[in-house]
């Protein structure tokens, strides 16, 4: 098998994953009828996960899709990170698996082997969440009869362990000229709209390359070149990992340089203007959280944008819409004269939520035209009662519209009420984002 050849597997499969862009994709595989691999989470507990509504059928389509063809592979069992140990091929020191002794181990993956057999979906296949697990991993799959790893730096499958790995270098696929097998690994969770539109373009060009897992040819345990093709691949890996984390860290360090700019930058506009100093510390740059409101905003290319609690308006002022489709309310009268110094009347700043709604009111919206309306960074001192109130008034008075909204998960008395239970299983959500930063979650819910 020179040719190069590519598999293309689903981790994190779970009932509460992003549902809409996971179908979008299957759809597209399933027009070259191209077979995937469903990493599935057999009870699964990580909350980062968990993005949307549960799906109705969730183990009846599973069903489906292996007799269509599609393999499953057991993604670990509750894909929760209690060690912290990279093993054999992990990144990070984050594992379900690996650093546990065997009998820990062993009674995972039994649990989560039992629960997928029970839905009559099992198949002998592990796919290690983080891609880390170790030698007791290895020995808890033998005992179990799984036989296939997902995972291993190699160009083509190899037998190891009495397991056949079949190799997963690089998520993205690698380039045509390097032959054997790519392994595409999907985090459909993540996965940007410009990256899911380059990957269906891809496959579109290459459907051809594409195989199933049962299609593999292994022909021989180690041998000498097989274990210095491993060697030489493994450190460029390490190497190109090496290189990311660096990048990666340079990229932290030039946010926080921002962020103290922007501080001084903010001070310094601001300094006769008797604002709260409590909004010169949570600068764009200095709030994570700001910046996935942007993408999530600018994903959904809404045609009204209102800020309810804006602040110094700076989400508003960088969502791309005419400066009359961007609105701003925020009680404190003194931001109107600071967003005017700081960012030049791009959008239009309301003191009173009535004229807010009157000029909303009055605003040419297409149907089916899509409003956002942001409540951030206040929500946690109203009570479950307010928060619906202020829910509904915005429904009666402007009409249908997507919430983006967080939730404090710290426990602390400055934060007087979590309204996690709610959002998270309100019939309208569309996506939540679990911990965007230290303190709070994010979701998207449709109110109608």
């Amino acid at each position: 098998m020179l040719m190069k050849k590519y598999l293309i597997r689903f981790d994190d499969v779970n009932e509460r994953m992003d549902w809409d862009k996971f179908l979008v994709l299957k759809k597209h595989l399933e027009k070259f009828n191209i077979k995937s691999i469903l990493g599935v989470v057999p009870n699964c507990k990580d909350e980062f996960l968990m993005i949307s509504q549960k799906k109705k059928n969730y183990y009846e389509y599973l069903r489906k899709c292996k007799k269509y063809g599609d393999s499953i592979a057991q993604h670990g069992f509750e894909h929760k990170y209690d060690s912290i140990s990279r093993g054999i091929y992990g990144n990070s020191k984050n594992s379900e698996f690996a650093g546990h002794t065997y009998d820990k181990q062993l009674k995972k993956l039994q649990e989560g082997k039992t629960i997928l057999m029970r839905e009559s979906i099992w198949e002998p296949i592990f796919m290690a969440p983080a891609h880390t697990f170790d030698k007791n991993t290895v020995k808890a799959l033998n005992k179990l009869n799984f036989s296939k790893v997902l995972d291993g730096f190699s160009l083509f499958p190899f037998k190891l362990y009495n397991l056949i790995f079949i190799p997963q270098i690089y998520s993205k696929p690698l380039p045509e000229f390097i032959p054997g097998i790519s392994q595409l690994c999907i985090h459909i969770n993540t996965i940007s709209n410009k990256e899911l539109n380059y990957l269906k373009n891809f496959i579109e060009e290459n459907h051809a390359k594409f195989i199933e897992l049962n299609q593999l040819e292994v022909k021989n345990n180690i041998n000498i070149s097989k274990i210095i093709e491993i060697a030489v691949l493994t450190s460029i890996v390490k190497t190109v990992r090496f290189i990311k984390k660096n990048l990666s860290n340079l990229i932290n360090y030039k946010l926080k340089f921002l962020c103290f700019t922007q501080r001084i930058y903010y001070k310094l506009r601001l300094h006769k203007v008797n604002i709260d100093k409590w909004h010169l510390k949570g600068t764009f740059f200095c709030r994570k959280y700001k910046n996935v409101c942007l993408k999530l905003i600018t994903e959904q290319n809404p045609q009204l944008y209102i800020d309810i609690g804006c602040g110094l308006g700076e989400i508003l002022c960088k969502v791309k819409l005419n400066k009359n489709y961007k609105l701003g309310y925020d009680k404190d009268k003194v931001l109107n004269k600071a967003n005017l110094i700081l960012h030049a009347n791009k959008f239009n700043f309301f003191s009173s939520e009535k004229k807010l709604i009157k000029h909303a009111n009055k605003l040419k919206i297409k149907n089916n035209g899509l409003i956002i309306i942001s409540m951030l960074n206040f929500v946690h001192n109203l009570s479950p009662r307010e928060l619906k109130e202020l829910i509904k008034k915005y429904l009666k008075n402007i009409g249908p519209y997507t919430l983006l909204i967080d939730n404090i998960f710290k426990k602390e008395k400055v934060y007087k009420y979590n309204h996690h239970r709610y959002l998270v299983n309100h019939d309208g959500l569309i996506k939540y984002l679990y911990k965007v930063d230290n303190l709070r979650s994010l979701y998207c819910i449709k109110i109608k």
